[in-house]
């Protein structure tokens, strides 16, 4: 889910790219971290997870650069090499907006099967189908997917489906514009509508420093004090008077006694 910083007026989305060790996923991120221009992208980064490598970049994406007043952007997450503990992929898929799967087409149709069911069951941890999330299929080095398992087919349609190269890098930005505009889609019909600034979310790329808490999509603000009500007062004066009143102010456990004085002029009202 994607989370909301109202104070700096930003939409993060989550996008994972998940596949085995060997796919690509990390030459793949340097392929597109190195194509995005410098001013629309953070540096790469990457962040031990145990005894496994994380590596992320944030970016804002090519095709717009507000939803309804909030700046879009994206947070792209994979894990390098071999991954000693399951649990760090599913930890990384906590709260993800968009997923592209890797496979490498020089493995068997068997091999990516098993890490789309993999996917799956990590997802369903999470009470999430993957079928009903923003999904791109990228197959490396390996232009025709028509041999692959049918559980892919079925998951990922023709236009789901972007054959691409960690050699020559061809199709990998077009994986990623796939995926990308399907993310912003969802985020259109999701918070377009509304006419309060959705409630934040947590997630695995939430700043704790920025958060901003709300109620019902409504920035929480302090309760306004109780007004004071004083009863009717009547004075009897004529000319010019001072009039000293004495108080008794209470705020919580303190107690504080004051005199209010004001100075009074009298006009009789016009006939």
């Amino acid at each position: 889910m994607a989370v909301i910083n109202h104070a700096k007026r930003e939409i993060n989305a989550k996008i994972v790219y998940f596949g085995s060790p060997g796919c690509g996923k990390g030459e793949l991120f340097q392929f597109i971290h190195q194509r995005i221009k410098p001013s629309l992208c953070g540096p790469l980064k990457s962040m031990p997870a145990g005894q496994d490598s994380l590596l992320f970049f944030d970016y804002i994406p090519f095709e717009t650069s507000s939803l309804d007043g909030y700046r879009i952007r994206f947070h792209l997450y994979t894990m390098t090499g071999p991954v000693a503990n399951p649990g760090t992929w599913k930890m990384t898929l906590k709260g993800v907006d968009g997923i592209a799967l890797v496979t490498n087409g020089g493995t068997s149709s068997h091999d990516a099967v098993d890490s789309l069911r993999v996917l799956k069951s990590m997802l369903t941890g999470y009470g999430r189908d993957l079928r009903s999330l923003p999904r791109v299929w990228l197959p490396t080095d390996f232009s025709d997917a028509g041999d692959a398992g049918s559980e892919l087919i079925t998951c990922f349609d023709a236009s789901r489906t972007v054959a691409c190269s960690t050699t020559t890098g061809e199709g990998v930005l077009q994986g990623l514009a796939v995926l990308s505009q399907e993310v912003l889609q969802g985020l259109r019909d999701e918070y377009e509508p509304a006419n309060d600034p959705p409630a934040v979310t947590p997630a695995l790329l939430a700043e704790p420093s920025d958060e901003v808490f709300v109620d019902s999509g409504r920035e929480l603000s302090p309760p306004l004090p109780e007004p004071v009500v004083l009863p009717e007062l009547k004075v009897s004066l004529a000319g010019n008077t001072t009039v000293t009143i004495p108080l008794t102010v209470q705020h919580g456990d303190s107690v504080k006694r004051c005199n209010l004085r004001f100075s009074i002029q009298l006009e009789e009202e016009s006939p």
